[in-house]
This record gives C-alpha cells, sequence and structure tokens, in this order.
C-alpha cells in the first residue's frame, strides 16, 4: 500500500488512464479518469457500496498509468486494455452464444459463407445475429441457388485436385476451386457483396441493382445473364429474411435494452438497418451491484462498441451515462464518422428503447430461470417499477401497509401483498394496534415490526419491495421498526395519497407519469390495502358498538353478547327484532330477550 500511495501522490491532473497490479504482476483493474491523480486517489479511502474494490486495493502492491491527451482517447485505451487482460475486479462483459451470425470470410480471394456463434477480429463480415435459426438456415440454402458461395472449409485441398464438390453439380456453388468453371474473382465478390446487402435488410437498393443489371443484360442480348437476374429478384423478392420495419429513419441505429437483476444484467442490441431490425445482439454483464441503467451502457460501449468498426451512425440509450460527450466523441473517433449517442424521451425512438428493454429482461429471466432451474416471467408493470425507482431486482412480490382507525378507536393495519402484478390473498393480514392512537408513525412502526418478525421466522415469504401508505415519516417510522429485525435489507418506499408522489429513502420524491403501469400497480396495491383496512375497522367498531349497547342488560355476558353479534351483526338489526325473534335465532330464554328488547327500545327513546 505505501508503494501505490507514493505513486499516487505523484500522478499528474490529466487524462488517461490506470491499472492496478498484483505482486505476480497481473493487472487486477483498469480504469480511465479525467484527472488521474484525483480519481485514483479515491480507492484508497473505504466505499461500503464498492467492497469488491476494497479487495482489489488489498491485493493491488502496484499501479500503473497510461497518459492521453483526451478523454475520448483515455475511452478508447481503457477499452482495448480490457479486452486484452480481462481483468478479475472489473465488470465484465460476455458473449451471450445463443444466436448465430452468418460469417462472410472477406479477407480471402473467393469469400466463403458459413453460419457461427462467435464472432472473432478476423477480417471477416459477421452479419446478425439471428434469433431464428431454423429460418435462416433455410433462407441461406435457398439464397444460394442465385448466390453460390462456397461453403467449404478444405477449398485449397479442392483447389489442388481441381476437382469440385457435389454442390458445383448441383448448382449451389460457383466453384472458384475448379479451374474449368473459370470463376472470376471481381464478379464472385460482387455476388458476395450483393449477399450482404440482402442479410442487412437493403433490399431495395439491391433490388434496384439487379433490375439495372437485368434490363442492360436484355439489351445486349446476354439472356442467360438476365435470366440470372431475374431469377435472383424473384427469390429476394419472396425471400423470407429475419426482419422487421420499425422506423422510416435510413440512419444505421444500434438501439440498446438494459435489465438488472442483483449482480447480473444482459444488455440487448436491436440491430437497426436501413430502417429494418435485422438482427439482435445479447450479452451478459457480471459482477453489476450498484450499476444503473446508465453506467451499464457505459460499459457496453467501453467494452463492446469502441472495439468494432462497423459502427452505426446512431446509438439509442435508455439513459445517457456521466461523460457521453465523451463517449460519442470515442465511438466517432473509432467508426471514422460521426456517431450520435442519445437517450430518446418520446415517439419512436423511445418505443424502440422500451422493445429493447423488454427483449433485455426475457433474455435476462431466462438467463436466471435455467440457472434455477424453472421458468418465470415478469409483467411490463413489475419491469417498469425497477427502472422507475431504480431497483436492483425486478419487485416481483410486493406488500403494503396500511392504517386505518378513527380517534383512538379500534385502530388496525392491513397487509396486502401483490405478486407481478396480482393480489396474493394467501399472504394478507390484518392486525389490531396494541399501541394507544393516534399516532400513525407508532402505528405504522409497531405493523412493520409485527409483521417482519414473521417474515424472517419464516412463516411469510419475503417480498422484493415494501410500499408504505404514507410520506417520508411513516416511511421513516417504517424503516426504523424493519430494521430492529430484519437480516438483510430490503427496498421501501411511500406513496403519498393526494399528489401520488413517490417517497424515496435518500433520494428526491418521484411523480410517475399518470399512464405508467408502474404507478398503476402501485396504487392499486395501495388501494387494496386501504379497502382491507378499512373493512376490518368498520367490523370491529360494529361489534364495539353492540358490545356497549348489550353490556348494561342483566343477564348478557360475555357468551350470550356473542350469540347475539353473530346472529345479528349489527344494533340496529338486533332492536329491529322482536323478542320472540331473538329468543328464537339466538336461542337464549325468552326471558332474557324481552329484556334486551326493552333495553334497546329504552336507549332509541332516550337517544331521540
Amino acid at each position: 500500500m505505501g508503494t501505490i500511495a507514493e505513486k499516487i501522490a505523484n500522478l499528474p491532473a490529466a487524462p488517461g488512464v490506470y491499472l492496478f497490479k498484483d505482486a505476480r504482476g497481473e493487472v487486477l483493474y483498469v480504469g480511465k479518469a479525467i484527472q488521474l491523480a484525483s480519481r485514483v486517489r479515491s480507492y484508497l479511502s473505504h466505499d461500503p457500496q464498492r467492497p469488491r474494490m476494497d479487495e482489489m486495493i488489498a491485493r493491488a502492491v502496484d499501479v500503473d498509468t497510461i497518459l492521453t491527451d483526451t478523454e475520448a482517447e483515455a475511452l478508447l485505451l481503457e477499452s482495448t486494455l480490457i479486452r486484452q487482460h480481462r481483468p478479475h475486479f472489473n465488470v465484465l462483459l460476455k458473449d451471450d452464444k445463443s444466436f448465430p451470425f452468418v460469417k462472410l470470410s472477406m479477407a480471402d480471394d473467393f469469400p466463403r459463407v458459413s453460419v457461427t456463434r462467435r464472432v472473432r477480429d478476423d477480417g471477416a463480415r459477421y452479419l446478425g445475429p439471428f434469433t431464428d435459426v431454423k429460418n435462416l438456415r433455410r433462407t441461406l440454402r435457398e439464397l444460394r441457388r442465385v448466390f453460390p458461395l462456397r461453403t467449404c472449409r478444405n477449398f485449397e485441398d479442392y483447389r489442388r485436385r481441381d476437382r469440385p464438390c457435389l454442390y458445383f453439380h448441383i448448382k449451389r456453388c460457383a466453384g472458384p476451386c475448379y479451374s474449368r468453371a473459370r470463376v472470376d474473382r471481381a464478379a464472385y465478390r460482387a455476388m458476395a457483396d450483393e449477399l450482404v446487402l440482402l442479410l442487412t435488410g437493403r433490399n431495395e437498393e439491391l433490388l434496384a441493382r439487379l433490375r439495372t443489371e437485368m434490363d442492360a443484360a436484355a439489351s445486349a442480348q446476354r439472356y442467360e445473364l438476365a435470366a440470372q437476374r431475374r431469377d435472383q429478384i424473384r427469390l429476394i423478392e419472396h425471400a423470407q429474411v429475419p426482419q422487421k420495419m420499425v422506423t422510416a429513419d435510413p440512419r444505421d441505429t444500434d438501439v440498446l435494452g438494459v435489465a438488472r437483476q442483483g449482480a447480473r444484467a444482459v444488455v440487448v442490441t436491436l440491430i437497426v438497418r436501413g430502417g429494418r431490425v435485422i438482427g439482435k445482439e445479447s450479452r451478459v454483464i457480471e459482477q453489476a451491484e450498484g450499476l444503473d441503467d446508465a453506467a451499464i451502457a457505459e460499459v457496453w460501449i467501453t467494452q463492446h462498441a469502441l472495439s468494432r468498426t462497423d459502427l452505426p451512425r446512431r446509438v439509442l440509450v435508455g439513459a445517457l451515462p456521466a461523460g457521453h460527450a465523451a463517449l460519442a466523441q470515442a465511438l466517432s473517433a473509432r467508426a471514422g464518422h460521426a456517431v450520435e449517442l442519445s437517450a430518446p424521451v418520446r415517439g419512436r425512438g423511445r418505443r424502440m428503447v422500451e422493445v429493447a428493454d423488454r427483449n433485455a429482461s426475457v433474455a435476462l429471466e431466462d438467463l436466471v430461470a435455467r440457472a434455477a432451474g424453472k421458468r418465470s416471467r415478469f409483467s411490463a408493470a413489475t419491469l417498469t417499477l425497477q427502472k422507475e425507482l431504480g431497483l436492483p431486482d425486478p419487485p416481483h412480490r410486493m406488500v403494503c401497509f396500511d392504517i386505518s382507525n378513527f380517534g383512538a378507536d379500534q385502530a388496525v393495519a392491513a397487509v396486502v401483498a401483490s405478486e407481478d402484478g396480482r393480489p396474493r390473498k394467501a399472504l394478507y393480514r390484518r392486525m389490531r394496534m396494541r399501541n394507544p392512537g393516534p399516532d400513525d408513525f407508532a402505528m405504522i412502526g409497531e405493523a412493520v415490526e409485527r409483521y417482519w418478525t414473521r417474515v424472517e421466522s419464516g412463516e411469510l415469504l419475503r417480498p422484493d419491495l415494501v410500499v408504505i401508505d404514507g410520506g417520508a415519516g411513516q416511511l421513516a417510522s417504517a424503516r426504523a421498526a424493519i430494521e430492529k429485525v430484519a437480516s438483510r435489507h430490503v427496498s421501501m418506499i411511500g406513496l403519498a395519497k393526494r399528489e401520488e408522489l413517490v417517497v424515496r429513502e435518500g433520494l428526491p420524491d418521484l411523480r410517475l407519469a399518470r399512464r405508467s403501469p408502474g404507478l398503476r400497480a402501485l396504487q392499486r396495491l395501495r388501494d387494496e390495502a386501504h379497502r382491507f383496512g378499512l373493512e376490518y375497522h368498520r367490523k370491529l367498531r360494529s361489534r364495539a358498538r353492540i358490545g356497549s349497547a348489550l353490556d348494561a342488560v342483566p343477564g348478557v355476558g360475555p357468551t350470550r353478547r356473542a350469540a347475539l353479534l353473530k346472529e345479528f351483526g349489527s344494533v340496529d338489526a338486533l332492536r329491529a327484532a322482536s323478542a320472540p325473534e331473538i329468543a328464537a335465532r339466538a336461542r337464549v330464554p325468552l326471558a332474557l330477550a324481552q329484556r334486551v328488547a326493552e333495553h334497546l327500545a329504552a336507549g332509541r327513546e332516550g337517544a331521540a
């Protein structure tokens, strides 16, 4: 630590990249900074939110730095170093191998077309990924009828033997390995370029080119070539290439969707080319604790986007990272053209981001479900709430606490629960308050502590989010109560009735959009808690009224009072009944029934 502290003390206030190393010289962590001195010095202080950094500092014995002229250069260098060293303490972005790419080996004299699930930096052109594997392979088989590109790995062996394979004889390969086929290299490469246009969704551009070539060939009486172009046009018009029109904007665009759950996150990229979604790319981020959507987008840019050369003109994200101007500058420098980085808040762009978010959520749910050996899905409201409230996990199970009281009498607490937006009545609870009222803060604290004691004992399922019907005072009382018995942290918010403000701990109040599915889920939960609690409160008050009216009747004790209460339910109903009816229904002596009827009648006259 002494060596590191000495080096940090002499660091300049300049942009650059820093590398923490262990005793063997292995890189533990790579980061970038606008000012190296202040940024690297911050690692020497303990941060309870980042325990992994404390572990990294404990193992580090040296820190190395590389100065750059600008922050954009630092971003590019950081991206390269992370890919090279794969440091243990960095947030690592991993490829999802679920979907295949079409690979064209454009560095070869005669490019080969193949399907692969691994993307390498080998000079080849990778198209996709494509989600429907069967459809992709079927489409490629059809396309090879008019784009007869080679698929063989052992191309040089065929060329040395000067003997073509079966695909040449069934007209599915042009036969560049066969001297008698006389395949022109330029024409073959042009055919490969045409396949690229088709698979990237630029159908209209390709069709226009083929129609022009067909007309020219027919005018020159090259009828065989014209017929070939005609067949290509027909096939392209009927081929089912996996794509979907999403926007009229002609700019090439990558749309990022993010989903988080605990220490794991998934980034899905919708690849939009020529106004069409031509593929989807899914990547998994490990060690994502404490990262919000903007920070995850920055990880995707630094560790993935900056390693590519085929960057689009525009990247849409749900939230802009800190220093987004420098990120856009780095992307532009890498791409060789201007790259716009934006977070749309409305319109078609925002809807595209929401579609990408939903794709990311599905991918993450599948990943978690496979690991747990089960299948699960979250509703749109649950996923919206996670993003709007900045929660680490989707709030699949929520509980809401509400207090119902009228003065100091018959105060009750109601607890209702929902799972994925649907009521879970088996987890509903109601309780009479032991603390004297009216003190909403004390009563909410009592209710939360009593309920959470049963959660910790395993009697009740643990919620992902606790909702308190009230403002900052009720929320603080609930947090103080839950800390007495909770074994681990749980997210908690308050929902103020009048303004429908979401009250958060340590953060400004949040006003959700009226049409937000997340807000509607909270309102349904709060209203259900209010209904459940008010129903119980009215029942207790009705019992109390009957009890007080019968207490003065000679011969009516707890047992007979309970029998009368059970049968008639209210004082008014009992008062309206005759003595014989009371005796028959409540199974009490007629003399006692007459005393009850006379007492209640006298009470009515006295009140009048």
